[in-house]
């Protein structure tokens, strides 16, 4: 099984290699979602339905209620997809913001 951790730190740093000096959380943020939405654990079902079973059943809960509150019920793939694709754009933003931190806090 893919260490799902490791992949959204990975991701994290190549976005914050990727970043200039006008850039900052608002990048981040946004190219985490780019990340995450163009990942084949996001893309493909089966691979979506394998991050979900990863994940801690409080942090599907949430994300399943943020999804059926914006738009109501979806398909179980689907489900699937969007769960996957918000934690990841989570995972990879947390650990941006916490490089990102560490850059200013070493350039300070």
């Amino acid at each position: 099984m893919i260490d799902y951790q490791q992949y959204a730190i990975d991701l994290a740093h190549d976005l914050i290699n990727g970043m200039d000096e006008s850039q900052g959380e608002e990048y981040i943020y946004d190219t985490a979602h780019e990340y995450a939405d163009g990942s084949e654990h996001v893309i493909y079902y089966a691979k979506a339905h394998e991050m979900v079973a990863w994940m801690h059943q409080s942090r599907i809960d949430y994300w399943e209620g943020e999804i059926e509150a914006g738009s109501g019920f979806v398909g179980d793939d689907q489900l699937a997809c969007l769960i996957a694709c918000y934690e990841l754009s989570d995972m990879i933003s947390a650990a941006a913001l916490k490089l990102f931190e560490e850059q200013e806090s070493d350039a300070a």
